[in-house]
């Protein structure tokens, strides 16, 4: 992306142990998608009242993300049909430190996301015993069989409010794989606020004044959409139209 280095220069570094005050496991989030041609302008706007986070002297971090859920996608019906106390199964690894999670991330009825997650060696292909006993521990489901449904990948920036406990992180070169299938979604930027509280946001502020709406399809589910064309999606077919209306290439 051409000049992005340069837009990044503007931005105050933050280091990964500066940030621990905002790991925000418990928080509200809000969601758009932007283009990625709008990208470094927005980025400009914003970088008197963000720092932006470097890791060994890198502001894009990649990630690879593994998801799970049952061989018939109960946790993709559960989102798709809207149900309000929803958890998703995954794995993440930050590929720049090598550092994996297992992570539990749920949406309770009062509209918050909550992350419980505990530290792996690796990404793992199948659950263990202990694993499972982690997913019944803090989803108080019954025991069904998860197995590995999508992997996806994304680079991400990650910048800190200044003046507030906010997070905002921007996913961009986001390609999916499944079994034998793979899908890059070009042009996309998903761009999440996180906060502990709703509360005012220099970024969302701009996204109100340019009236840009917000998204809340999740990376997962658009991967799912994308992969498996055989599943239910009523719900987020004017999701996917509008966004292939913006020329994003999901279908």
């Amino acid at each position: 992306m051409p000049d992005l280095s340069s837009t990044l220069q503007t931005f105050h570094p933050i280091s990964l142990e500066e940030m621990d005050h905002v790991t925000l496991l418990n928080r509200i989030d809000t969601k758009f998608i932007i283009h990625e041609n709008q990208l470094m302008e927005h980025l400009s706007a914003i970088s008197d009242q963000y720092s932006l986070l470097k890791i060994g002297g890198k502001s894009v971090h990649p990630y690879e993300t593994l998801y799970f859920d049952t061989p018939d996608f109960h946790l993709y019906q559960m989102h798709h049909n809207g149900k309000r106390n929803r958890f998703k199964l995954r794995c993440r690894r930050y590929t720049n430190t090598g550092i994996a999670f297992f992570e539990v991330k749920s949406k309770n009825n009062k509209d918050r996301t909550i992350k419980d997650r505990i530290q792996v060696s690796n990404i793992p292909e199948k659950l263990d015993e202990n694993l499972y006993k982690y997913i019944v521990d803090h989803t108080h489901e019954e025991l069904k069989s998860y197995i590995p449904t999508l992997r996806v990948y994304f680079d991400r920036l990650t910048l800190v409010n200044k003046e507030a406990n906010e997070r905002l992180t921007f996913d961009m070169n986001l390609r999916y794989k499944c079994k034998c299938d793979e899908k890059k979604i070009l042009n996309i930027v998903i761009v999440e606020v996180k906060q502990e509280k709703y509360s005012l946001s220099p970024f969302r502020e701009l996204m109100r004044i340019q009236r840009h709406p917000q998204n809340y399809m999740s990376k997962y589910c658009m991967g799912i959409t994308c992969m498996h064309k055989e599943l239910k999606m009523n719900h987020f077919k004017q999701k996917i139209h509008n966004l292939n209306k913006l020329g994003y290439d999901l279908h």
